[in-house]
């Protein structure tokens, strides 16, 4: 079953090869990758990195869209994440800041997460999340996700958060 999402101005798809250099300026971006566990990556490692993405059967990850430009704005899936020393699967998003409040992200998400949920019959979804990372704590909430714990991942202090 594929994924794909619509909501009146968002739609959230699978990548396609010709979305790498959007991709690659994603993960570029230093507001957008601010609190990520990997940082800012560079050009090179944002190629492997998406090629990787494109070859992976386990997980994906999707890219976020305006549906009428077509513009990639984000991307969004689950991802193997090492929280301490265990290998959990993690729901992730990336979203350039100026598309932080866009109207349609919450409800498109929302279908994600129960599309995700579904589909890899997984009980609950898991986020980590910096610590500092008020914005993403935020959307998280507002998606139903709660707290669970204090962690670290890749030496930085993050939260736990699990579907409730």
């Amino acid at each position: 079953m594929p994924l794909f999402i619509e909501h009146q101005q968002l739609n959230i798809r699978r990548f396609v090869d010709e979305d790498k250099n959007d991709f690659i300026s994603l993960v570029q971006h230093p507001l957008c990758m601010k609190y990520s566990m990997t940082g800012v990556l560079s050009e090179q490692q944002a190629s492997k990195f998406f090629d990787t993405l494109m070859q992976n059967k386990k997980h994906k990850m999707y890219a976020i869209e305006e549906a009428e430009t077509g513009l990639v704005i984000g991307c969004t899936g689950l991802q193997d994440c090492f929280i301490e020393e265990d290998l959990c699967i993690v729901f992730t998003l990336r979203l350039l800041p100026e598309f932080n409040q866009h109207q349609d992200l919450h409800p498109a998400l929302k279908q994600l997460i129960e599309q995700l949920t579904s589909l890899h019959q997984l009980p609950k979804l898991q986020a980590v999340v910096a610590k500092k990372n008020q914005f993403i704590m935020q959307l998280l909430a507002d998606l139903s996700f709660e707290k669970v714990k204090v962690v670290t991942c890749r030496g930085i202090d993050s939260y736990l958060y699990q579907t409730c």
